[in-house]
């Protein structure tokens, strides 16, 4: 992911413990680290090719997170939204690749979700205490659901 030139580069990863954690390649080093508080299943940007943008994980326990990657606050990290899905394990999400608004997810229901991410009206806003900017997470719309 972060592909939009040719010397950036970025590997997200998720862990059993919930972490999630994305390694910058140009630099060698973790740019950011988070922890789900359920262990991860998958992990995918809405796409590889252009400047971070969003990322979907997936867990355990119903859940999955939808982070806004374009502002990071030094301390309180990315923005992001969470929803309960499937209520059982949220195995895979998916993008759609002609509109990376709408993503799928895959539960251990054999049920399959289509999303819509809805992007706020200001994506950047004031952290409450030290006023540097914040990211603002969107909303998600649930579009259809089957089991």
């Amino acid at each position: 992911g972060d592909s939009y030139n040719s010397e950036e580069r970025s590997v997200l990863a998720g862990f059993d413990n919930g972490d999630v954690k994305l390694f910058d390649l140009r630099t060698n080093s973790m740019r950011w680290e988070t922890n789900c508080k359920n262990g991860v299943t998958s992990v995918q940007f809405d796409r590889p090719d252009i400047q971070m943008n969003k990322i979907v994980v997936t867990t355990l326990e119903s859940k999955f997170r939808c982070y806004d990657m374009r502002t990071q606050h030094s301390s309180d990290g990315f923005s992001f939204t969470s929803e309960r899905a499937h209520r059982s394990t949220v195995w895979i999400s998916k993008h759609l690749p002609q509109n990376r608004e709408i993503f799928m997810t895959g539960g251990g229901n054999g049920g399959f979700n289509i999303y819509k991410y809805h992007y706020p009206k200001q994506r950047v806003g004031k952290h409450r205490h030290d006023g540097a900017p914040v990211g603002v997470a969107g909303t998600i719309e649930l579009l259809n659901s089957r089991v």
